[in-house]
């Protein structure tokens, strides 16, 4: 028998740690093998996912404009919609809206009636998604998607004092909706609006708007702890009173280009932490364009920089990172570990029809904590201008939508219209995270604000760094996540009952916080995410 020398077992035993090491880096961090991966779940959804918003029914409404002539799917029971003011078919029998479900992977087509091009919107306390302005005839629309298995878009003409094209959407503490901005309104309103009350003039809108590019559409907005607005458009940003219409503070210019519609760079706040009270907000702002890149249509290199700025602080300025590729038309999504997703886009060009080349097709994900970004695995499908993401109560994304073309356009361009739609399933869904995975098995459907509550789930190990997170679900379109918002929550120490465990946690102190809504509640262990559950706060 041949007996092994000291040279060739030291070398076995380098070996063996070698492999062990990567086994532990591919399992325990998900860097190693890239664990993320992509699933086509519908060839053909009918339309391009021009906006896209998750409900509690866990059902997507996903819709693009009425004025793009026929799409790839029929209203149903031979319905036709007669607009005379329709840019493309007068008689239109084609669906523009869908909804997909998400248990069963199917589609109903829905009848939406005015043009709702480059819209907003936000969904309120049942459930219902509001839904303001568009193009055409719909600039000045207001419509409801209600949330039964029957319900259909329902429309409210004239409901908004000004045409509302490339606005943004808020939802508010009370409730109420504001609108900011658009394509020449420099202006704010509040949906519903109350009786005899018009528009609020924003000059900074004004002053933010850039010759020939504008610069300044889509606003940033995000609703902050002390209960104001943080708006940013084109490189500027303030934090507005909406009660009294003053402008209380104005932050330092983000360095490099501009970062709003066409130029399309892409925003969110970092989660609020009971840690500190919930009294510290931060945005971080990344990618966009150059100076004059829309302009110039030359295809300029995108902007490759993140900026990160506490908005609490006392001084507060831009901190700024390098993101490993230049990004355009990126989406930005807060995923249930608090990593920022940044996904979709392109590496030149600006928003708009061909206005953008070389497709950035690899995912990056960013670690607020340790200020590390990593590139993931990359799609086979190129998502431009007009193309949307949201993250899904599974803990996966969907991504849809990416039609640079007026009209639905399939061949004869660098980018045909695409209506393929993707789950993008990250690293923490790989099945050798499933023993760290914890199971929600018992949670209440509604939470008071301050309340404590029961939260009862199923671990395969020993609970380590449990934490709690609520999620409001963002309405997507255009780059910029609207309403998206994380909070990691107060808890008490878990406690083994039988099999299972159990922790006394804390609902929101406010309105202000999370205002009334359906949102998704996720225990994270050892970095892991469970799966969500929808909890009413509120």
């Amino acid at each position: 028998m041949r007996t092994m020398g000291s040279t060739e077992l030291r070398r076995q035993v380098r070996l063996s740690l070698c492999l062990l090491m990567l086994l532990c880096n591919y399992v325990e961090f998900g860097i190693a093998g890239y664990p993320d991966s992509w699933v086509l779940i519908q060839k053909n959804g009918g339309v391009s996912a021009m906006h896209t918003v998750l409900l509690h029914t866990n059902k997507l409404v996903i819709f693009d404009r009425t004025d793009y002539g026929p799409s790839q799917i029929r209203l149903p029971n031979g319905i036709c919609r007669r607009d005379p003011n329709d840019l493309a078919l007068k008689v239109d029998c084609w669906a523009h809206s869908v909804e997909l479900d998400l248990a069963t992977n199917t589609i109903r087509p829905l009848e939406v009636l005015t043009d709702t091009w480059c819209s907003s919107g936000a969904v309120t306390s049942d459930g219902t998604l509001t839904q303001t302005g568009g193009w055409n005839d719909g600039g000045r629309t207001v419509r409801l998607m209600g949330t039964g298995p029957t319900d259909n878009w329902r429309e409210f003409e004239n409901s908004l004092a000004v045409a509302r094209w490339y606005a943004s959407d808020q939802l508010l503490p009370n409730q109420a909706i504001i609108v900011v901005g658009g394509r020449a309104a420099f202006s704010y309103e509040f949906v519903p609006r109350p009786k005899g009350q018009g528009v609020f003039n924003l000059p900074f809108l004004a002053a933010t708007n850039e010759a020939g590019a504008e610069n300044n559409l889509y606003p940033f907005t995000h609703l902050l702890p002390d209960g104001n607005l943080f708006i940013f458009a084109n490189r500027d940003s303030i934090l507005l009173n909406w009660k009294t219409g003053a402008v209380l503070r104005k932050y330092p210019t983000i360095p490099d280009g501009p970062r709003n519609y066409p130029s399309s760079g892409s925003s969110v706040m970092l989660p609020l932490s009971a840690a500190n009270g919930f009294t510290v907000a931060e945005i971080m702002i990344c990618g966009g364009a150059p100076d004059g890149a829309f302009q110039k249509r030359n295809f300029a290199i995108a902007l490759q920089t993140c900026a990160r700025m506490v908005v609490t602080a006392a001084a507060p300025r831009w901190t700024v990172s390098l993101m490993p590729i230049p990004r355009v038309m990126g989406d930005m999504l807060i995923l249930p570990t608090g990593e920022i997703l940044i996904i979709n886009g392109a590496k030149q060009g600006t928003a708009g029809w061909g206005n953008a080349r070389t497709p950035v097709l690899t995912p990056v994900l960013y670690n607020p904590t340790t200020f590390r970004y990593q590139v993931m695995r990359a799609t086979t499908i190129p998502r431009l201008y007009h193309s949307s993401a949201v993250v899904l109560p599974s803990g996966e994304i969907f991504v849809g939508g990416s039609n640079p073309n007026e009209g639905y356009v399939f061949s004869g361009v660098p980018f045909p219209t695409e209506l393929r739609y993707e789950k993008y399933r990250p690293y923490y869904l790989n099945p050798g995270y499933n023993l760290r995975r914890p199971n929600i098995v018992g949670s209440p459907a509604e939470v008071l604000y301050g309340a404590a509550f029961k939260v009862t789930f199923s671990l395969g190990m020993k609970p380590t760094g449990v934490l709690f997170r609520l999620y409001f679900p963002s309405f997507t379109t255009h780059t910029f996540s609207q309403n998206q918002r994380m909070l990691v929550l107060r808890a008490g120490a878990v406690v083994p009952v039988g099999r299972l465990y159990t922790a006394t946690v804390f609902g929101p102190p406010s309105a202000v916080l999370a205002p009334a809504g359906y949102y998704l509640l996720t225990i994270i262990n050892f970095g892991t995410p469970s799966p969500s559950v929808w909890i009413h706060i509120g």
